[in-house]
């Protein structure tokens, strides 16, 4: 059986190939920017919703159990923990493992369960802008607010948190280079334990 080819049929010449790669090259050259920078807020929002998630976890555990729970801030390495602060022995008296000096303490103890680390997403850190303000208008001088070293939140069985304070995440290099529009900021209330999630403000 013979198989015919139609002789008009043919291939791209090598004109039209670079022509092709040309005019791709343009596009990419031209829409690589916006798209990175697309990216990287995506990133910033995807470490504030984790932020966000590990201090609603806390707090919700601390209002179901009726103890507190602890949580750690380990800015060096951009990663988090959870204590649940119950003395050890899951909070039961009658648990060997429970001592009730260690109940509600504020570090972790032999028999306590610690959740984590859980750390920021690839090239995330805390960080902060230095022309950024906080709600009150006053320059933040550090991207978590909480007092402690390292710093730490305690959510009380109310849901209340044992100081209102303020987290700041944003890509590395923008940090380094001090550069505005990629952070963004977890404000915790104090009276109710909520988190809220904004773009902070600048001075």
């Amino acid at each position: 059986m013979k198989i015919l080819y139609n002789k008009k049929e043919r291939g791209f010449t090598l004109v039209e190939m670079m022509v092709v790669i040309s005019v791709l090259g343009l596009v990419l050259a031209i829409g690589t920017p916006p798209l990175i920078e697309f990216l990287r807020h995506t990133q910033s929002s995807d470490s504030a919703q984790l932020v966000a998630g590990i201090l609603r976890k806390a707090r919700s555990r601390a209002i179901y159990e009726k103890n507190e729970y602890v949580v750690f801030f380990d800015l060096a390495n951009s990663r988090l923990t959870i204590l649940d602060d119950d003395g050890g022995g899951n909070g039961n008296p009658s648990d060997p493992g429970f001592d009730p000096t260690h109940r509600g303490n504020g570090r972790p103890d032999s028999d306590e369960v610690v959740m984590g680390p859980y750390t920021l997403p690839d090239g995330q850190v805390f960080g902060f802008v230095g022309s950024t303000v906080d709600p009150d208008g006053n320059y933040v001088s550090s991207p978590v607010t909480f007092s402690g070293n390292p710093p730490r939140v305690v959510f009380f069985p109310n849901g209340s948190t044992n100081e209102e304070g303020l987290v700041f995440v944003m890509p590395n290099k923008e940090f380094r280079q001090q550069e505005k529009g990629l952070d963004k900021m977890l404000f915790v209330r104090r009276s109710t334990g909520s988190v809220v999630i904004q773009d902070p403000d600048y001075n």
